[in-house]
């Protein structure tokens, strides 16, 4: 071998480390880079906070998989009003909160299946209808009306008080600072 060819040999071996040396180099840097870029992509996430989760219907379940509480705008049930209801551990509604479009809100507590009547477990309604009324309706386990405390149109405080003697009629005993009187509904 000649003195250029051993000449052209070396370059050639320092020229292939120099380029094994570069490549080492330049995965390197991509690995640095792409560890560096997904560290701080997780360190801004980390410390991104949400203030506010946004849905039109969110069910609560608990450890078992059950539903146990349901908001909705509007509920599913196809009534159009924005309400809450909270279930028990068999699906049952025993609380129940709704905002109609109206403008009225009532609120209904229930008692437990199998106590009374089977077709309405509600025993207490209270709310404000639209026009800005209070009332509170009390339900005995027949699920029929038993009593009534509300606002009138004047803004004046009324107990009713139903008796239902029989299946024609119910006798309503009204009592408000207007005085006293008794009446019939038919049914």
């Amino acid at each position: 071998m000649t003195n250029v060819d051993t000449a052209l040999a070396a370059r050639l071996e320092q020229l292939e480390r120099t380029t094994r040396r570069t490549r080492l180099l330049a995965i390197a840097s991509g690995v640095l880079l792409l560890v560096t870029w997904l560290t701080a992509a997780a360190w801004q996430q980390a410390q991104t906070h949400q203030d506010a989760v946004r849905t039109r219907l969110l069910v609560i379940e608990d450890a078992e998989g059950r539903d146990r509480m349901v908001l909705g705008a509007p509920m599913p049930d196809g009534r159009e009003y924005v309400g809450m209801k909270i279930l028990n551990a068999d699906g049952a509604e025993q609380f129940g909160l709704g905002l109609k479009a109206d403008g009225s809100v009532s609120m209904g507590f229930d008692t437990k299946p199998g106590v009374g009547h089977p077709a309405n477990r509600e025993r207490l309604n209270m709310g404000v209808s639209a026009t800005g009324q209070g009332w509170i309706r009390y339900l005995d386990n027949q699920t029929r009306a038993r009593m009534f405390v509300q606002l009138d149109s004047a803004d004046a405080p009324i107990i009713q008080l139903l008796d239902w003697p029989d299946d024609q009629r119910i006798v309503v005993r009204q009592i408000g600072f207007s005085g006293e009187q008794t009446f019939e509904w038919e049914r």
